[in-house]
């Protein structure tokens, strides 16, 4: 348990409970004294509510203030039972000598004479000092645990979300060096094939860098930016293979499609990289096809490719399992994300909730 509670509500809840207390033995009071026609309120009045409610008062400070922080909250479960009750037995002891004093300074002709044959083993007075000596005791710890165990709660989803957006960096931090790192590989076979082409590619991926270095530390961002982002990365990759051996499609919603509507950055950049690595081959005509659309509160992602051979490994890498990793901390299971191959073609599926925002471009 934590030592350290927000206790402002709490207090709130001790504070109404002890007025209703306080406010339903006045009224008894009153009624009595009504019925007999005598003043409600008076001096008289005031001394007993404090006479009668101060012992239990003091008795849920001390469990309040001392006990239940010092022992319970520490797990010290037996020396707080045992002092909680010794605590008890004391205030019922200083409740016992006051009943009995306050009856034997009464006149004989006035003193409560016992039935002669009911003797209860405590007279009632005593016996309900003890019951409600209990019951502020037991009201007191239930309010405090359930106060304790909320807080708790709290530091938990504090601690969850601390732990899930570290691991979301930590993950995002291992996709931007692969993908650079595929990035220079296209960039550096180019340049024995044609070097203009390779200056053309530098300049296209010192935009992407931009992006991924700026743009992409934002935990979420314009779909439309998004899409520009992918745009540019298929013209880097449509200058890298000849056109008559691989054919490139994309499909992408239109700006008053995508207003508003914000996603996390670089989720689907490992699916089209991989589209490139694993379903491109020189020696036969390849294809790779794009597409990005809305559909209600959802963006869905689909990537389909050739396929290379049947044993095609592109499915496990390292930047799916973190894409895989990130879907799973960003959604829970509110993402879909479908994976299949067949002799020819490997195609990718991916629905998410789509986050609506205010336009920044507007």
């Amino acid at each position: 348990m934590s030592k350290s509670r927000n206790r402002k509500t709490e207090t709130m809840v001790y504070a109404g409970l002890w007025a209703l207390a306080i406010g339903i033995y006045m009224l008894s009071i009153m009624r009595n004294r009504a019925q007999m026609s005598q003043p409600l309120i008076d001096q008289t009045v005031v001394i007993a509510v404090l006479s009668t409610m101060l012992p239990f008062f003091g008795l849920f400070l001390i469990n309040n203030l001392i006990l239940i922080p010092s022992l319970l909250l520490r797990n010290r479960l037996l020396p707080y039972f045992l002092s909680t009750a010794v605590l008890v037995i004391v205030l019922w002891g200083y409740q016992y000598f006051s009943f009995v004093h306050k009856i034997a300074s009464l006149p004989p002709e006035v003193r409560p004479v016992p039935h002669p044959h009911m003797r209860p083993l405590l007279p009632m007075p005593l016996f309900l000092d003890f019951t409600y000596a209990l019951v502020v005791v037991g009201c007191n710890l239930a309010i405090a645990l359930m106060f304790q165990r909320f807080d708790d709660k709290l530091d938990r989803e504090s601690l969850m979300k601390a732990n899930a957006e570290t691991q979301l960096t930590y993950l995002k931090a291992q996709i931007n060096p692969h993908f650079y790192m595929n990035m220079l590989n296209n960039i550096h076979g180019m340049i024995e094939i044609n070097p203009e082409k390779a200056q053309g590619m530098v300049i296209d991926m010192s935009q992407l860098m931009r992006y991924t270095l700026y743009d992409s530390s934002r935990p979420i961002i314009p779909l439309s930016d998004e899409v520009v982002f992918l745009q540019n990365y298929l013209r880097l990759m449509r200058q890298r293979f000849p056109e008559d051996c691989l054919s490139i499609s994309s499909q992408f919603p239109s700006e008053t499609e995508m207003r508003g509507i914000s996603i996390p950055p670089l989720l689907f950049l490992v699916f089209i990289e991989n589209a490139f690595k694993h379903g491109v081959s020189y020696r036969k005509n390849s294809f790779v096809s794009i597409s990005v659309d809305i559909t209600g509160h959802a963006v869905r992602f689909s990537c389909m490719n050739s396929a290379q051979s049947p044993d095609d490994k592109s499915g496990k890498g390292i930047g799916l399992a973190n894409v895989r990793e990130r879907l799973k901390l960003l959604y829970g299971s509110n993402a879909n994300l479908s994976i299949s191959q067949t002799e020819s073609v490997y195609t990718v599926h991916l629905t998410i909730p789509a986050h609506e925002t205010q336009d920044p471009h507007n």
